[in-house]
């Protein structure tokens, strides 16, 4: 019991700190539609619009990185979380950079010097900005310098570990975070006369969690140290595949099957070659159909049907034509549409009417009028193709097998 306590109120922390995490993001996002910066006008220098754009990329990326999205709820379209894991420190650290560049932008436009870019704090980024550089070293590692925050400066000045996991400061606090004051116009948090930010007040000590950067001193190092997920589950598969086969060469399962020429060693070797192939392709032909299922999914709950203006004709390297039509959203950023045409000579048509879902971008946003008709089709024929190949695959792994034995 006193464990489903502890999950279920890590569970309450990590949403409040989710929730947090999204007003902030939220309230950086008003204050980009609400910079009186136009990108397109006239005498607009180069490197405000860089700033700009990187302000706008950090915003989207720290939309994506907490699992946000634009759907319908109650009398318009706003940010609501959507299902997904949210990937905390992946949004902080968008949100961080997207201030810094709005903070640039800001001293460009007032001619004033850029601000001081200072990082996250380097044990856990939910601690906040850096305030001092301390010397510290991994277990069994050399010494090295690092950023940290005021907290963990005082528990290693103290002979203490680090505060792991523990957001220190709240959720996000950089030097440049804007506030919104009379005129809608931000403010830079406070800062000494030395230029560093004011430090805020430690936190109370906690106790420290282990850090898996390198193996103690004198210890054989683990598995989970030495390999990521990805090569210890192929290295499973294929410890697997080798126990299948020799199971299989033992019990005789391939002598009736195969005939003469494919008995024995080479029999199994085959049956166990061929049914591990035809379980990648199946792999690849699920893969295709989750993704082109998202996708199709997306578009029919969120897509909506909007005009896409002609912008220009462009010919690619291969000698291919398109007439390429572009949407704007609401924070300024074009998305474009590209359709192929037989050459040079055809007329475009004044737009073009597309799928577009508003917060998303990638490859498939904006898609053609016809494009979830054909996503449909290809959908299931990938599901067919993914049954017939995974039918195959467990008639030789482990089908072979079983019938040896019974």
């Amino acid at each position: 019991m006193l464990k489903n306590r502890q999950g279920r109120g890590s569970r309450r922390q990590r949403w409040a700190e989710t929730v947090r995490l999204d007003e902030e993001i939220t309230a950086f996002g008003e204050l980009l539609t609400a910079h009186t910066f136009v990108p397109g006008q006239p005498g607009a220098d180069a490197d405000a619009v860089a700033d700009y754009r990187r302000a706008l990329d950090a915003y989207e990326q720290a939309t994506r990185s907490l699992g946000t999205g634009r759907r319908r709820s109650g009398a318009g379209r706003r940010l609501l979380p959507s299902p997904g894991r949210p990937d905390s420190l992946g949004a902080l650290r968008a949100l961080d950079e997207g201030r810094h560049a709005l903070a640039c932008l800001d001293a460009r436009l007032s001619g004033e010097p850029l601000p001081e870019r200072l990082p996250l704090c380097f044990f856990d980024p939910r601690h906040g900005p850096s305030v001092s550089e301390h010397p510290w070293a991994p277990g069994g590692g050399a010494v090295r310098m690092i950023a940290v925050c005021a907290a963990d400066a005082v528990r290693l000045s103290e002979g203490g570990g680090p505060a792991v996991g523990v957001p220190a400061h709240g959720v996000g606090a950089p030097p440049w975070t804007h506030t919104p004051a009379a005129g809608g116009r931000p403010v830079p948090q406070k800062r000494t006369a030395g230029g560093k930010p004011v430090p805020q007040k430690p936190a109370a000590p906690v106790a420290a969690a282990p850090l898996r950067d390198a193996p103690a001193s004198g210890r054989k190092p683990r598995l989970r140290e030495r390999y990521t997920g990805k090569q210890l589950a192929l290295r499973g598969l294929l410890a697997l595949l080798a126990v299948h086969a020799v199971a299989l060469y033992a019990a005789g399962g391939v002598d009736g099957l195969w005939g003469n020429p494919l008995d024995g060693i080479a029999g199994v070797l085959f049956a166990s070659f061929l049914g591990a192939a035809l379980g990648a392709v199946g792999c690849l032909f699920a893969s295709a159909t989750y993704s082109h299922l998202s996708v199709l999914w997306r578009t029919a709950r969120r897509g909506e049907r909007v005009r896409a203006p002609f912008i220009r004709r462009q010919t690619s390297k291969q000698g291919t034509h398109y007439h390429v039509f572009a949407i704007t959203d609401v924070t300024g950023r074009r998305h474009e549409y590209r359709r192929s045409v037989g050459g040079p000579a055809v007329a475009p048509l004044p737009y073009r009417k597309v799928w577009y879902v508003q917060g998303v971008v990638d490859s498939d946003n904006p898609l053609g009028i016809l494009a979830p008709l054909w996503m449909a089709l290809v959908t299931c024929v990938c599901a067919a193709l993914t049954v017939v190949f995974a039918s195959l695959a467990l008639f030789l792994i482990p089908g072979l097998l079983i019938r040896a034995l019974f």
